[in-house]
């Protein structure tokens, strides 16, 4: 999956964690991450406005709860106007939707930039008001039924233009979701979002199916052989479908517990 897709995923279910059980939330970065830094609103004072804090995850935190936190959503758009930029740094377009008492509500987007000192990633989300956000919390249904079937047709035809490494990969995701693979036998890259273990099938089939990104990716040689055999619009219909499908997935794995 998507490197900052997985990282916003993992800081939602952390917050919601803490918020469901009143503890400190509970957060390890990832190996290719440098630094997490949230920084919040400027704030007024006596003499004018002043910067927000700049703070590290768990100051954020204890931040949001002392401002009246009550709950924290992953939202994400489910489609892009061009899949060729997701293989790029800040082009997921996901925030981190915060509710405050008194109807207030926040929202976190993230910036990733490159530590070449380092080779790692420095992560900045900044916080924004959302002027006459919706009240109430939105609301997202299981998708599987719909990503198990995008699944199955778009192996088919990754077949049928000639990739198998990309049909195995959709079937290992298809096998996840239906509960054909044993979880425990998977090898994992990435730290799992600490989401209930009935959530997990779909965030992992989700990842699995993500192949959208740059050179070698489903962006790069499939359109063109799709395009050989005069088959453009399936590609475009599918790919288009299983992007949403694995967008669907996360919202729901992720916030619906």
């Amino acid at each position: 999956m998507n490197g900052e897709m997985h990282q916003i995923s993992r800081i939602a279910a952390a917050a919601k964690n803490a918020l469901q059980t009143n503890t400190a939330i509970s957060f390890s970065p990832g190996l290719y991450e440098s630094s997490i830094l949230f920084q919040f609103l400027p704030e007024k004072g006596l003499f004018g406005e002043k910067p927000g804090k700049t703070v590290a995850i768990n100051e954020w935190y204890k931040v949001c709860r002392k401002k009246g936190l009550t709950n924290v959503i992953l939202l994400v758009p489910l489609a892009v106007e061009d899949r060729g930029i997701l293989g790029f740094s800040n082009t997921t377009q996901s925030i981190l939707v915060c509710y405050f008492k008194n109807q207030r509500v926040t929202y976190f987007a993230p910036h990733w930039s490159f530590d070449s000192s380092q080779k790692a990633w420095d992560i900045l989300y900044t916080e924004h008001a959302w002027q006459q956000a919706p009240l109430t919390l939105p609301r997202f249904q299981n998708p599987n039924d719909g990503f198990l079937s995008v699944l199955i047709k778009i192996k088919a035809f990754a077949e049928e233009i000639g990739y198998p490494n990309f049909a195995n990969l959709f079937q290992k995701a298809a096998d996840i979701l239906s509960g054909e693979l044993d979880l425990s036998t998977l090898e994992q890259r990435q730290a799992l979002p600490a989401i209930p273990a009935g959530h997990q099938r779909l965030f992992l089939a989700a990842s699995y199916a993500d192949v959208f990104g740059a050179m070698g990716s489903w962006n790069d040689s499939p359109p063109y052989s799709a395009h050989e055999k005069g088959l453009d619009l399936e590609y475009e219909t599918l790919s288009k479908e299983l992007l949403k499908q694995i967008r669907l997935a996360v919202l729901f794995a992720v916030n619906e517990w």
